[in-house]
C-alpha cells in the first residue's frame, strides 16, 4: 500500500494536518442535504456512517461489519465501504481520474475494487478510497485529488461521487464534504469565467470584505508595507494597490496563508527589493484559478510549524496596466509565532518595461 505510511502518520497527528491551531479535532455536526453531505469525521476512535441511498447519516449499527444500514464510513480521512473485509454490502467503486462530476458517465464494465485486507503487514486495511487525497507535506494540508467516483451501493444502485473538501469554513480537519447523484446527474458550478482574456475564475470562490480593520499600512520614502488580517475563512482579504486600501475592485486577494491575484505575475527570486525600479518585459503568469502565480510566496517549516517568506520580489501588471513590486516579509504580527494568519508584504510601484 503506497500510502500507508502517510495514512498512520495522518491518523497519529490528525490534529497537526494543516499548521492552524484551530484545528481542535472537534466537528460541528454532520450535515446531509439533496445528494451533498458534510461528514463530522473528526473523531479519530469512532465512526460516521452515511447511507448514499437514503440521503442520511445513520447511528452506528449494533454490528457494522454485517449490516445493510450504511454504505460509507468515515473517520479522519479514512472513508471504508460496506463491502470487501469492511462490511457484508457487497459495495464495489471505480475511480475515475480526471474525470468531471458532470460528465455524463456510463456503468464501468471492469476496474471495481472493494476494501480489502492488509496486504503488506502494515497494520492498515487498503481502503478502496485511499487515493480520495492528496496531501502536501510542506504545509500539511490535505486537499481532495481530482476523481470522481462510481459507486455501487449495498442495494445495487449506482451513484458518481465527488469527495470535494477536508476541511470545514472554520478550517477543521476531518469536516468532509462529498456530492453524490445518478451517472447522468449534473450540478450547477459558477465558475466566474466571463470569457473574457485573462479571466480565470477565481470570482467564483472570492468573497472580498471591505472591513478597514483587516489591513495596517503605512508609507515610507515611496515604498508602502502593509499587514493583513486573514484567519477569516468566510472571507478574503481583497487589496487593491492602486488605491492603497482594502477593496472589492482587487488586485490581490488573501485567505489564511493562499494568495490569489487578477494581475500577471513575474517572480524574481534573490532580488533587491530597493534597487528594482524599472518591471521586466517577460515572464509574466496569470493565476490558473487557484492562486499559482503566488503559490511559492513562503516555506513551511514543518519543524516548528511556521510560514516563513521566501527570498523573492514579485512584480504584478495590474489590469489598470500599471506595475508594482510586491516581496512578501512575514506571516506572523511583530514577530509574534503565536499569532499568525496576519501576512505582511512591502510593495510600490514601478516604470513600466
Amino acid at each position: 500500500m503506497t500510502r500507508s505510511l502517510l495514512l498512520l502518520l495522518l491518523t497519529a497527528c490528525a490534529a497537526s494536518i494543516a499548521p492552524d491551531p484551530s484545528d481542535t479535532g472537534e466537528g460541528g455536526g454532520s450535515e446531509v442535504a439533496s445528494g451533498e453531505a458534510w461528514i463530522d469525521a473528526t473523531s479519530s476512535s469512532s465512526w460516521a456512517w452515511l447511507d448514499l441511498v437514503a440521503g442520511a447519516v445513520v447511528e452506528e449499527p449494533a454490528n457494522p461489519a454485517d449490516s445493510p444500514d450504511w454504505d460509507l464510513g468515515f473517520r479522519r480521512q479514512t472513508i471504508q465501504v460496506n463491502g470487501g473485509v469492511s462490511g457484508t454490502g457487497g459495495m464495489e467503486v471505480v475511480p475515475l481520474a480526471g474525470v468531471p462530476y458532470n460528465d455524463p458517465i456510463e456503468a464501468p464494465t471492469e476496474g471495481w475494487i472493494t476494501d480489502e485486507a492488509d496486504a503488506d503487514d502494515d497494520g492498515d486495511l487498503e481502503y478502496a478510497f485511499n487515493s480520495w487525497f492528496d496531501y502536501d507535506s510542506s504545509t500539511h494540508v490535505l486537499s481532495a485529488a481530482d476523481i470522481t467516483w462510481v459507486v455501487r451501493a449495498v442495494g445495487g444502485e449506482l451513484f458518481k461521487l465527488r469527495l470535494l473538501d477536508y476541511y470545514d469554513e472554520a478550517g477543521t480537519g476531518g469536516m468532509i464534504h462529498l456530492r453524490w447523484g445518478p451517472l447522468d446527474d449534473t450540478v450547477e458550478e459558477d465558475t466566474g469565467d466571463t470569457g473574457d482574456t485573462g479571466d480565470t475564475g477565481v470570482e467564483a470562490y472570492i468573497t472580498c470584505t471591505t472591513d478597514p480593520a483587516r489591513e495596517v499600512s503605512t508609507t515610507e520614502a515611496g515604498v508602502s508595507t502593509t499587514q493583513l488580517s486573514t484567519s477569516n475563512t468566510s472571507d478574503w482579504v481583497c487589496y487593491d494597490f492602486g488605491a492603497g486600501l482594502v477593496a472589492e475592485a482587487r488586485d490581490l486577494a488573501a485567505q489564511k496563508w493562499t494568495m490569489v491575484t487578477t494581475a500577471e505575475v513575474a517572480e524574481l527570486p534573490a532580488q533587491d527589493f530597493d534597487a528594482l525600479t524599472q518591471a521586466p518585459a517577460s515572464g509574466y503568469v496569470a493565476d490558473d484559478g487557484y492562486g499559482s502565480a503566488l503559490d511559492g510566496w513562503y516555506e513551511y517549516d514543518s519543524v516548528n510549524h511556521l510560514i516563513l517568506p521566501q527570498d523573492k520580489v514579485y512584480v504584478l501588471h495590474t489590469t489598470a496596466d500599471r506595475y508594482m513590486k510586491l516581496q512578501f516579509t512575514s506571516y506572523y504580527p511583530d514577530g509574534d509565532t503565536t499569532q499568525p494568519h496576519h501576512p505582511t508584504f512591502r510593495w510600490a510601484e514601478l516604470s513600466a518595461p
